[in-house]
């Protein structure tokens, strides 16, 4: 009987060796996707004075944060969070946001909201030149704030 139950461990280790040990390896995440850009556009409308437009977006490589350009400028290395905010969207104005090409994660975050002035934002992302999501949104005063998030 000792005997039988010990052939039976060997043959489960055996197995769990063989099976855990294959050629096989589980295929690594993300990596060389293709770069994203995004680009924001506000109405000529929009003005700081009880209006708010935020754009934030950071991608990660699996090690560190990556570097993205905003506006054709790099960012810095480190960085984690790149964001334009409503001062740079004044009088209808549109901001270019693009990431490197070797992420594992990225995000994307736009948010938008007025208490005076109605205006409409323009959004668009696209990866590889193929557009993934374009819209139009129309941010009324007084509504409910506009949140768009998008993870790639």
């Amino acid at each position: 009987m000792k005997m039988k139950a010990m052939y039976s461990m060997v043959v489960a280790l055996v197995m769990v060796a063989f099976v855990g040990c294959s050629d096989k390896d589980d295929p690594t995440p993300g990596g060389s996707k293709e770069a994203l850009k995004v680009t924001v556009t506000s109405s000529s409308a929009f003005t700081t004075d009880g209006s708010e437009i935020r754009v934030s977006v950071g991608s990660h490589d699996g090690k560190n944060p990556q570097t993205w350009k905003v506006n054709g400028a790099d960012g810095s290395p480190g960085q984690v969070i790149y964001m334009v905010n409503s001062e740079y969207f004044v009088g209808g104005k549109t901001a270019v946001l693009q990431s490197p090409s070797n992420y594992m994660t990225a995000s994307i975050n736009i948010s938008a909201f007025s208490i005076k002035q109605p205006f409409t934002i323009t959004y668009k992302i696209e990866q590889g030149g193929k557009v993934l999501v374009e819209k139009t949104e129309e941010v009324k005063t007084g509504a409910t704030p506009i949140t768009a998030v998008f993870n790639y």
